[in-house]
């Protein structure tokens, strides 16, 4: 199963990521100053965090 991982080393740990409220399965979480966690039981590789995420920090693999 493809899953979305993130970068970070391109992540830029912003408190208004968009890819924690893109997830339609609440799979991104983030808190404040750290960068976002992907619940691996949870992501189903949809992508859509990838198509939103403006460092382009987010790949699926």
């Amino acid at each position: 199963m493809k899953l979305a991982v993130i970068d970070l080393n391109r992540c830029d740990r912003s408190p208004f990521c968009p890819v924690k409220r893109v997830c339609p399965f609440g799979a991104v979480t983030q808190e404040y100053g750290k960068p976002p966690v992907i619940d691996e039981s949870k992501c189903t590789g949809c992508s859509k965090c990838v198509m939103v995420c403006p460092m382009g920090a987010v790949q699926i693999v």
